[in-house]
């Protein structure tokens, strides 16, 4: 079993190849930090557990903006919970359990439309969505797609956060939340996806630390 420190270490480790050189990329055990005025707002009433996730989020985000020489500002939120980046910035926050892990590039230096990252903790987690699978997806042969990313987790699960990767790198289109089946994920010789109608061009990861499966998706055009 990892230390908390070690945890840490390992999450960084499975992101980094996944973006490049430039992008801040960070990972935190989840603790209590302080909030601008609007961000505090966001989560009066909220649990200690949600305040802290939320505060943590910030504080990782914050220490990319200073990486990027951009004022220390608040980071708001979205129609779909989503944070709102400062120009130039794209990013992704993700948490569950003990952990949140940050993910930010500039635009000019980038290719991608949009980024999502997401982290599941196995212990909790697995078996929490027993029952669920008619939720996720609609087609069998989706949980086959994602298996071959990594055959030791239930596929189940690796699907249902691809999705929240990739509805978190969609977060700059849509404009109301979707149904994860409306996403569809297929294989032939590398992963795909589409959005109803809509033709994603986006490259997809999954991988797993000691505790967690992290995945990621990058999104780089959207087409009929």
């Amino acid at each position: 079993m990892l230390s908390a420190n070690q945890e840490v270490e390992h999450i960084e480790k499975i992101l980094r190849p996944w973006f490049d050189n430039h992008v801040f990329l960070k990972a935190s055990r989840i603790g209590s930090y302080p909030l601008f005025v609007e961000e505090q707002q966001l989560i009066d009433g909220a649990v200690l557990s949600r305040r802290n996730e939320f505060s943590t989020g910030r504080w990782l985000a914050r220490q990319g903006l200073r990486q990027f020489g951009l004022t220390q500002q608040a980071i708001e939120m979205g129609r779909l919970r989503n944070p709102i980046w400062p120009e130039p910035v794209l990013g992704s926050i993700t948490h569950d359990a003990d952990y949140c892990a940050v993910v930010m590039m500039e635009h000019a230096k980038h290719r991608e439309l949009g980024i999502g990252i997401d982290l599941v903790n196995l212990p909790q987690r697995k078996e929490q969505l027993n029952g669920l699978g008619d939720m996720i997806s609609s087609d069998r042969q989706e949980l086959k797609a994602v298996s071959q990313l990594n055959p030791v987790v239930d596929p189940l699960l690796i699907l249902f956060s691809i999705k929240e990767s990739i509805i978190k790198a969609l977060s700059f289109w849509l404009t109301e939340f979707i149904d994860m089946r409306s996403i569809q994920i297929s294989s032939s010789n590398q992963l795909t996806c589409t959005l109803d109608d809509y033709r994603i061009d986006a490259d997809i990861y999954a991988a797993t630390s000691a505790d967690n499966l992290v995945t990621a998706a990058k999104i780089y055009r959207i087409g009929s």
